[in-house]
Parts: C-alpha cells; structure tokens; sequence
C-alpha cells in the first residue's frame, strides 16, 4: 500500500510545481516529430518524497507526468536493492491517481482514446462520451491503454539534493528538506 501525501500545503511541492510545469520541447524518434508541452506534477507525493520519476503512457510519448515518491523505491536494474516496492510494481496504482487528478482520456464504454476526433471515436462507439460534438481530451488527461514506461530523474538544480545511493540517476532531495507529514 502506498501513502500518499497532498502536496499542495507543502512548500517544496509547490516549489518543484513552478519549476517543472513549464513548456518544454521533445520528440520520441526524430528532431522532426518535436513536440511542444507542459509535463505534469501529480498533485500527491508517496512516502518520504524524497525521489522524483517520470511516467508516460506509450500513447502520449514523448509527454510524461512527474510522480514524487519514496526514497525507498526501487526501479528497474537497481530494484534490488532498494528496501520499499520497483516503481514497475506500483504504476497501475499510480496511474489510478494521474487519471483521478488530470482526467481519463478513454472512453468508459468502448476504451475508445478520447483524444481521438469525434468522426473516428463513433466509428467504434455511439456512447456520450463517444459522441460529444464539441469535446476533445486533451493533456494532461491520462490515455492508459497500451502500458507505460518510465525512469527515475533528478531534482532541477534550485533545490539540495544528494546522490542516490540506490542509482547513478535520479538524485534525492536531501534529508533536511524532508516534508513533515502524518503517517
């Protein structure tokens, strides 16, 4: 089970915010294919929240959320070393919460993409949310079908930070700024 935190009465999440939740450019192939978007802060953070990753799913790539969680967790080659769960253990649950913060991008009847036009979702679906005429999903709306991927990342550089002893990427918040909360 994982404990998640608001992070909106915590001063180093809305830190982390304003600094993350700025336009970037990306592309996933080719300098051709480059996108223009804002990533995403999910608005809770789990455990110490002393460890930054990003997640996106395989339909939004290049696009990624940023999730804050445990300096316990582990992902991928160096989960097994960590003391808490992988990161691969926890994103259906993780993308549970992005879709409860930013909105589900599929369809409820037909898991038709709801960022899809209108004349190609009812080629598949006639239900409301197939058919609204002057509605189109958009990001940071979540679009979970096909599986995601995801790394670990490091802090941006505003704030104290140590390396991580688990990984040679994706550096920790430091102890001192460990946010103070309730279990």
């Amino acid at each position: 089970m994982m404990i998640s935190h608001d992070g909106s009465a915590d001063p180093i999440h809305q830190k982390l915010r304003k600094v993350v939740e700025k336009p970037i450019q990306r592309y996933l192939w080719t300098p051709a294919d480059m996108i223009t978007f804002t990533p995403a802060l999910l608005p809770v953070f789990y455990g110490d929240g002393r460890a930054l990753f990003q997640i996106s799913t395989i339909n939004q790539r290049p696009r990624y959320w940023i999730i804050r969680g445990c300096s316990t967790w582990g992902c991928g080659y160096d989960g097994n070393r960590s003391t808490g769960p992988d990161f691969a253990e926890l994103t259906d649950d993780l993308l549970t919460d992005l879709e409860e913060a930013f909105g589900n991008g599929r369809c409820g009847y037909s898991d038709n993409s709801l960022f899809w036009p209108r004349k190609e979702r009812l080629q598949f679906c006639q239900s409301e949310q197939c058919d609204e005429k002057r509605w189109k999903a958009r990001w940071p709306m979540v679009d979970g079908s096909g599986g995601s991927s995801w790394s670990r990342i490091d802090w941006p550089d505003s704030f104290d930070t140590m390396k991580n002893p688990l990984s040679w990427r994706g550096n920790l918040l430091a102890p001192a700024n460990q946010p103070a909360v309730a279990a």
